[in-house]
């Protein structure tokens, strides 16, 4: 499990060195608007990316990503790009939206007030917190899917 670990770590350092090198505009020009496949292609891809990042399968992400591109014939290359979305700054903010959306589905509520993160706070809203990934995930994948192709379209050579 240890190794399993190191190598999700050395994947998202690998990306991160691959990215700098390179730039975010000569990165985005090369990978994303000149990379083969349709906008449509494109678009699921980040929509995948996304709903794979924001998921509870935490380390399992870069796997889950490069595994289901290439099931699904989509762009390895964005799907894996969106599924880093999940960077440690983002990381509380996805937990906490995740356990607020799941609440009503579960019918818990979660007070934030004065709340320690411990075992016992994992115990009693781990259910609330996979559903609300798992719903969040769905919609986060849509909404950027869609609005990745709109900006796709937009700025796409005809």
């Amino acid at each position: 499990m240890q190794n399993f670990i190191k190598n999700s770590i050395q994947s998202q350092k690998v990306f991160y060195r691959y990215f700098r090198r390179k730039g975010f505009r000569r990165f985005l020009k090369e990978n994303v608007l000149e990379s083969e496949g349709s906008n449509e292609t494109k678009a699921k891809s980040i929509a995948l990316g996304i709903f794979i990042g924001i998921s509870p399968f935490w380390g399992l992400h870069s796997f889950l990503a490069i595994s289901l591109s290439v099931y699904f014939k989509l762009n390895k290359v964005l799907t894996f790009m969106a599924s880093q979305i999940t960077f440690p700054p983002l990381i509380p903010f996805i937990i906490f939206l995740s356990v607020l959306v799941g609440a009503p589905f579960v019918g818990g509520e979660t007070s934030f007030e004065n709340i320690t993160f411990d075992m016992e706070f994992v115990k009693s809203n781990l259910l609330q917190y996979v559903i609300g990934s798992l719903i969040l995930a769905f919609f986060a994948g849509v909404f950027f899917g869609i609005l990745s192709y709109l900006v796709l379209r937009l700025f796409s050579k005809n």
